[in-house]
């Protein structure tokens, strides 16, 4: 009724009943909530950056980015217009994506550990629920218990419950927070069913068994899906060996070539302008958006994720590099 009492200090305010009036004080709890967002995000990176960012790694790239920015524009302004830029326009990119990669890593092996909790949570819910107990107490008494990953989550959704928001709103800002597949599906499932009416307890197992087929399926996929990534890596060493014979063979013949058609005055019509040193620049700029491409490919078809393939990019663009800088 807090919310009547606000309305009434302005405008007057229409007849509601109980029912419509809760739902409003629950969307304005939940719209303060969300504006509140932003600045509790703030203090907590103040607090711990490193947490803060392994929960969204997207952040990092505020910081790498400006950085990345700086180093390519000094190194720019020294070089040009030698090769060498190559390699600063090469570690600028890895400079960019390098923290995003290990904070999307991170953060996929959390909500990953999550995950594998998720059904026990459930069931221990469904359980408590069938003895008796109320949803929001059945939280409280298993946020005591020791849920590995998903404890600070539970810890979390105990608190909002306690504040008056809705065991639903609840698990739908849980939901909005992971942002997973397997997530928003139990959580969809779990509320649909709770407003229509039905035994949530019951429909709490479901999402259990659910939550557990899912994950088993994720992990033979997984399994499944080792062998194209071994594919992938196969396939990039495959083309960096091509392009490396290339480069120690063909292109040292083509220039001898080039020189030769060049002093019997053949080379304006024939190769007399071959460039080795361009030939070969141009190759390992293929090989570096071949590794970088290939690691994406790699992360989406491995993990189900671009993000996931950055770690990828980066091993594959750092081998294409070392192969020539120091062995071509």
């Amino acid at each position: 009724m807090k919310l009547k009492k606000i309305f009434q200090n302005d405008l007057p305010l229409p007849n509601l009943d109980e029912e419509t009036l809760n739902q409003m004080e629950n969307t304005a709890l939940c719209v303060g909530l969300e504006n509140s967002r932003k600045n509790v995000l703030l203090k907590q990176f103040i607090k711990d950056p490193y947490m803060t960012l392994s929960a969204y790694p997207e952040y990092t790239f505020i910081l790498s980015v400006p950085c990345a920015l700086l180093f390519l524009v000094i190194g720019l302004t020294r070089n040009w217009p030698n090769p060498i830029i190559d390699d600063f326009i090469f570690f600028s990119v890895l400079i960019a994506i390098f923290p995003a990669s290990v904070m999307y890593q991170k953060k996929i092996k959390h909500i990953s550990k999550i995950e594998e909790y998720l059904p026990t949570f459930l069931r221990d819910i469904s359980e408590m629920s069938r003895a008796g107990l109320t949803l929001p107490r059945s939280v409280a008494t298993v946020a005591k218990g020791e849920y590995g990953e998903l404890s600070s989550e539970i810890k979390k959704m105990n608190n909002l419950m306690s504040w008056g928001v809705s065991f639903e709103q609840t698990l739908l800002t849980f939901a909005r927070r992971m942002n997973t597949a397997l997530i928003n599906r139990s959580v969809a499932l779990i509320t649909q069913a709770s407003r229509a009416g039905g035994r949530v307890s019951q429909v709490l197992e479901a999402a259990a068994r659910d939550s557990t087929e899912v994950k088993q399926l994720e992990r033979e996929r997984k399994g499944n899906m080792v062998v194209y990534l071994v594919i992938i890596y196969m396939s990039f060493f495959v083309f960096l060996f091509v392009i490396a014979m290339l480069a120690m063979t063909f292109v040292p013949t083509m220039a001898t070539a080039g020189k030769a058609a060049t002093e019997v005055g053949a080379g304006g019509q024939f190769i007399g302008f071959f460039n080795p040193d361009l030939f070969i620049r141009v190759m390992f700029h293929a090989s570096l958006v071949q590794g970088f491409f290939s690691g994406l490919v790699a992360g989406q078809m491995g993990e189900g994720a671009v993000s996931a393939g950055l770690k990828h990019s980066i091993v594959l663009s750092l081998i294409a590099w070392v192969t020539f800088t120091f062995f071509i």
